[in-house]
């Protein structure tokens, strides 16, 4: 057989299993080069479908942008001589500028002119998505309700004493994604159904389903003023960073209002809206604030009833730079040592340490929650200030008034140790009391005290809390080692 021969049945095999193959050989031996002999665009609102032929098989390679430095790419990896290529997330009505490079499987390669194409004016037929509508609070002729869409949308309220119909409503035009709408003018002691509505500015409306809600029996008239709680920090270290702070305040009813605070007192030179919806627990975070600062600040709050409140001048102090960086934002912990089960400051731990009830915040129902007592220095149980017994044992915690339950704890921790470890605790151990007090005072996880019976206390401090040292650097550097 001659040498002839054989390439032609090879070349006749090739072309039977791959027609890419087939064209790319008569291309080869016409000596035809490769062209983009079509490219049509088609946009719409916020895409655009890319129609463009070649002569031959061919992948693609686009170059897209608003400026024709062609600031994004996108790659269509089919080899073909038609293809349909969809760009996706465009900005209705802009001009868009586009380049395409195509290469075939043997690496010819061409690239188009440079095209515009204008993207069409938004045409959004999509609903807005309702999502977590409840009531937020009632009194005996208001209520105020709440609930989230994905897009910016309207607010309206229908409701009625019926289960159907509800023919009056509340409504607000302000396109906005979180929804808090207050209803006056109710019936006391009244059950009520309803059912919200939001609607998009192209007239896309959503209902949600229908609930239902009961006032009080308490006229709004005769309704308590205005009340702070608690707020915090007040007139102490107030820093989550080195230049954060996070004010945290509790109402008796939802409210809005500002914020005003700067570095000299009576002269308050930023201001911040608290955030939204309102609620009866408020967090507001300050940001880019200066180190080793003392900052004064006062509020401006007004609830659902109306009724307005200024604060007198607080102050907080911001952290020196020599001291740890980049302390994580004190958060409730709902797990472990430090869980809080009826969110009332105070771990379920220490309700055992003062009698107060785990799962009541207001364990005598004086109307002040348990936390707020007992770090004023009052009584959680009834009238009066706390015992002189309870006194501040480990990180700045009164010790547990149950000398069982520390060791039952102790035990515990050693068990888990001997678990981490495999093996009985290293004898080399000196200061167990210290990692005892970690564990059950300092909030230290057993793997950061397993590391400190290693690297000799570098991932336990024994003052610093866990939820503070978990950033040092010696935790960082020890922790994983």
């Amino acid at each position: 057989m001659t040498k002839k021969l054989i390439i032609a049945l090879i070349l006749l095999l090739l072309t039977g299993l791959n027609p890419a193959f087939s064209v790319l050989v008569k291309a080869q031996d016409n000596n035809d080069i490769l062209r983009i002999t079509a490219l049509r665009i088609s946009p719409s609102d916020k895409s655009a479908v890319i129609y463009w032929n070649t002569n031959y098989p061919a992948s693609g390679h686009f170059q897209f942008g608003l400026t024709n430095g062609f600031d994004n790419w996108m790659d269509d990896n089919t080899v073909n001589t038609y293809h349909e290529t969809t760009m996706n997330g465009l900005v209705p009505e802009k001009t868009y500028y586009l380049k395409l490079q195509v290469k075939t499987i043997d690496n010819q390669t061409v690239a188009s002119d440079t095209y515009s194409f204008v993207t069409l004016k938004e045409d959004d037929k999509t609903q807005p998505a309702v999502t977590d509508v409840h009531v937020s609070f009632v009194t005996g002729q208001t209520a105020t309700f709440v609930w989230n869409t994905d897009k910016l949308a309207d607010s309206c309220v229908h409701y009625d004493t019926a289960p159907a119909g509800f023919k009056k409503s509340s409504c607000s035009g302000t396109m906005v994604n979180i929804h808090d709408l207050t209803v006056n003018n109710l019936k006391r002691n009244t059950l009520y159904f309803y059912h919200v509505s939001s609607k998009d500015k192209f007239g896309n409306l959503q209902y949600s389903v229908n609930y239902s809600f009961q006032t009080n029996n308490e006229l709004d008239n005769n309704a308590p003023d205005l009340i702070i709680y608690e707020i915090n920090p007040f007139n102490r270290q107030g820093a989550n960073n080195l230049d954060q702070a996070t004010i945290s305040l509790s109402t008796n009813r939802p409210v809005q209002g500002t914020i005003r605070y700067g570095t000299k007192t009576g002269q308050y030179g930023k201001a911040l809206e608290l955030p939204w919806p309102r609620d009866t627990q408020v967090k507001i975070e300050l940001a880019d604030l200066l180190v080793n600062q003392t900052y004064y600040y006062r509020l401006s709050l007004k609830d659902i009833l109306g009724k307005t409140l200024d604060t007198p001048e607080f102050t907080f102090a911001t952290l020196p730079a020599n001291v740890l960086t980049d302390l994580p934002e004190t958060k409730l912990n709902d797990s472990g040592l430090n869980k809080d089960s009826d969110h009332d400051g105070l771990t379920d731990l220490e309700e055992k340490i003062y009698g107060t009830d785990p799962s009541n915040p207001d364990t005598d129902g004086d109307g002040y929650l348990d936390g707020t007592e007992v770090h004023s220095g009052f009584n959680p149980l009834g009238p009066g200030h706390l015992a002189a017994a309870v006194k501040i044992f480990a990180y700045n915690k009164p010790r547990l008034k149950s000398l069982a339950a520390e060791q039952q704890l102790a035990q515990e921790l050693r068990q888990k140790l001997e678990q981490y470890f495999k093996t009985a605790i290293p004898k080399s151990n000196q200061h167990w009391f210290k990692l005892v007090n970690a564990y059950i005072y300092g909030g230290y996880p057993v793997e950061a005290v397993a590391q400190a019976v290693k690297w000799s206390g570098k991932t336990v401090h024994p003052s610093i809390p866990w939820s503070a040292w978990q950033n040092s650097n010696d935790y960082k550097n020890y922790i994983d080692k």
